[in-house]
């Protein structure tokens, strides 16, 4: 069946000739055929002698802004073309209300957004908040997986702030890629240089202490916490970006481990360091953990 659709604009209001003061709610009709014909109000206002009744929009003779015209006459489009593209798509749950819905979507899409639709949006920030609330997590790992959220915040300012044409950069769970995660490695490497390089970036930043430089084994700590949340993300729906796929991390390294002998242990175990309390507790630790198998 032809649909004879057809989303068009009028106003319910008239006002004196010379009347520059008035203001009229510019109303949004929706025919097809005989058996639709529904009405509802825009958020649009317009001065009754601007208008064009046969036109659907300000006249192009009356004299008013060039740039006011323009304005309202491309919202006007934007909204006709959005209503129409909705009813085609839905025209099989049509009812009294859905033109005024349809409109309400316009001017408020977050309001009919699923939750998982509402979490797409959401920042680097805002997901990893959401990730420690919902993921099970000891009080001490949390404190570890915020460091790794700092870090991306002040990535994030670093990049902003020093890369020509990254003014608006973020770390975009659904772009970052093995060349994001890269770059930030190579950021978390030599952040203390930046920090003497960038004064003025780090005293925008709330947390004030200054950066150390890091070792190897405390970088992959930190990528292997944010791929955790990466793989978090694309469980949930979230995104179906996977950028760990293309970006591996190695396995920390350390040091060859050397075992003392029996002998060893009972020697520093009888070890005078009463005159160095805080090392004979130290000391004491060290010889319980030999016998737990720590």
């Amino acid at each position: 069946k032809i649909s004879n659709m057809k989303a068009t604009f009028l106003i319910k209001k008239t006002a004196k000739r010379h009347d520059i003061e008035s203001s009229a709610t510019v109303y949004i009709r929706l025919r097809d055929g005989r058996q639709t014909d529904m009405v509802a109000p825009t958020k649009i206002n317009i001065n009754p002698n601007l208008w064009d009744s046969k036109t659907g929009c300000i006249k192009s003779k009356v004299i008013c802004d060039e740039q006011y015209r323009l304005a309202i006459n491309e919202e006007l489009r934007k909204l006709q073309t959005s209503i129409e593209r909705s009813y085609s798509q839905e025209r099989q749950d049509i009812d009294k209300d859905w033109l005024k819905i349809a409109v309400d979507k316009y001017y408020h899409p977050d309001k009919y957004l699923t939750q998982q639709e509402l979490m797409q949006q959401m920042t680097f920030a805002e997901l990893f908040d959401d990730f420690l609330i919902k993921h099970p997590l000891s009080q001490v790992r949390k404190k570890n997986f915020r460091v790794v959220r700092r870090s991306v915040m002040r990535y994030e300012l670093f990049v902003r702030m020093t890369r020509k044409g990254q003014k608006d950069f973020t770390f975009d769970i659904h772009s970052v890629n093995a060349d994001t995660l890269q770059d930030f490695w190579n950021y978390l490497e030599n952040e203390f240089r930046y920090y003497e390089k960038y004064p003025k970036l780090y005293e925008s930043i709330p947390e004030k202490r200054k950066p150390k430089p890091r070792g190897k084994n405390t970088i992959i700590d930190c990528f292997c916490r944010l791929r955790t949340f990466c793989i978090w993300c694309n469980e949930n729906g979230i995104t179906d970006n996977r950028p760990f796929d293309k970006f591996s991390i190695e396995e920390c390294t350390y040091g060859t481990p050397y075992y003392i002998t029996l002998d060893e242990r009972d020697m520093i175990f009888n070890v005078d360091l009463s005159a160095r309390p805080q090392l004979a507790v130290q000391r004491d630790i060290f010889i319980f953990h030999t016998l737990i198998g720590c």
